[in-house]
């Protein structure tokens, strides 16, 4: 069984896997931009 959503027991928040997995990847490539991007 996939579990792609789920219930934070402490604030009952509900949260999606998916677009949790998103929001980590663009604000990690915010960061790379922030900090510049080597010249290979």
């Amino acid at each position: 069984m996939r579990i792609r959503e789920w219930k934070c027991s402490d604030c009952g928040a509900e949260h999606d896997r998916d677009v949790n997995a998103a929001r980590n990847i663009l604000a990690a490539g915010h960061r790379r931009l922030t900090v510049g991007i080597p010249v290979l």
